[in-house]
């Protein structure tokens, strides 16, 4: 039987793990939830200020847990009461334990704050130019409206076969020639995304049809080893493994 502890695990977790969110998280599902790139760059900012404003702040709070436990420390050396000498003993105890998850939340922070850095300094050489993308006129909010609003109506064709109550009465608050602009980017994204994934569709439909006439027991697929080559492990099963694992992002493009 093995013998690990649940403090090794938590000395673990503070030392090695990255808390908050990953690269990937951050590129795909903050950065490119936004479908212009003048509304990327002021979400990418807008992350960095509130990430380096709380760092500080945790910063300033981590040096008045040392000052609180070197206080503690003077005091204990000087204190005769048992009951009291114990106490104080807990609290540099519990304020040693507080440094460790200051020191686990600074982490978190440069992690996060690194990949924001890393998506501004791929894209401007010096503040100058950051600042001089990041003016914003009604006119870039026009668009983004538009092109956000086309994309969650594009979905709602896509899924429903029709656009929504909700994003359709959005649409309908919108001026005439705006909600035209709409309407038309909704249905070119409808349709293009209809027609990839109705080639991937095809692409697979001869070992789906396999499947359906080898005779053998229903089989629900499960997720199970997705991340060795990005294929479901019942789908390898009917195309003999021939089908290319994805390649890595990071080995086909550059981001």
């Amino acid at each position: 039987m093995h013998n690990i502890s649940s403090d090794a695990i938590e000395a673990f977790v503070e030392s090695n793990m990255d808390y908050g969110m990953t690269h990937e998280q951050i590129k795909n599902f903050v950065v490119n939830s936004h479908v212009t790139d003048k509304r990327k760059l002021r979400q990418v900012l807008v992350e960095v200020e509130r990430r380096n404003h709380d760092r500080k702040k945790v910063v300033l709070d981590k040096k008045r847990k040392e000052v609180e436990i070197a206080r503690l420390k003077d005091r204990l050396n000087i204190t005769e009461d048992p009951y009291e000498r114990q106490l104080m003993q807990f609290d540099i105890e519990e304020f040693e334990l507080d440094l460790n998850k200051f020191q686990v939340s600074l982490h978190q922070y440069d992690n996060e704050m690194a990949t924001f850095m890393d998506w501004i300094n791929k894209h401007w050489g010096s503040i100058e130019e950051v600042e001089k993308a990041a003016e914003y006129t009604e006119e870039d909010e026009r668009k983004y409206w538009i092109a956000r609003m086309g994309k969650q109506a594009a979905m709602d064709v896509y899924t429903t076969g029709k656009i929504g109550t909700g994003n359709l009465d959005s649409i309908a608050m919108m001026r005439e020639d705006d909600q035209y602009a709409t309407l038309n980017v909704a249905m070119q994204y409808s349709g293009l995304l209809n027609a990839g994934i109705s080639k991937i569709q095809n692409e697979l439909r001869p070992h789906l049809d396999k499947m359906m006439m080898d005779g053998s027991s229903p089989r629900i697929p499960t997720m199970e080893g997705i991340e060795d080559n990005l294929n479901l492990k019942l789908y390898e099963q009917l195309t003999g493994n021939e089908q290319k694992s994805i390649q890595s992002a990071d080995q086909s493009e550059t981001e």
